[in-house]
C-alpha cells in the first residue's frame, strides 16, 4: 500500500512542474525594435515573437509597453502587448 501511495505522490508532482513553465509570464519596458506582426524587442534585448492573429495597438520605437508573454524553449512567444501610459 505505501509503494502504491508514494507512486502516485511521485507521479501527482511530476505531472504538475511541466504546467508551472507553460505559465504566462510578463514583463514591461522600452520598445527598442518592432517588425510590424513578426517580432518586438525591449531595450533590456528581449525578443518577442508575436502570433499571426496579433493586433498592433500603435506601437513605436521607444514607447513602454507590457507584453504577456509563454517561454517555449529559448523563444519568447508574446501573448498580448499592451501600451503603458
Amino acid at each position: 500500500m505505501r509503494a502504491l501511495f508514494a507512486s502516485a505522490v511521485i507521479l501527482s508532482s511530476i505531472a504538475v512542474v511541466p504546467a508551472a513553465f507553460a505559465a504566462s509570464q510578463s514583463v514591461t519596458g522600452t520598445v527598442k525594435a518592432y517588425h510590424a506582426g513578426k517580432s518586438l524587442t525591449l531595450a533590456n534585448g528581449d525578443m518577442f515573437q508575436l502570433p499571426s492573429s496579433f493586433k498592433d495597438p500603435g506601437i513605436r520605437t521607444g514607447e513602454k509597453v507590457k507584453v504577456a508573454y509563454q517561454k517555449t524553449g529559448k523563444n519568447l512567444q508574446a501573448e498580448m502587448v499592451t501600451i503603458v501610459r
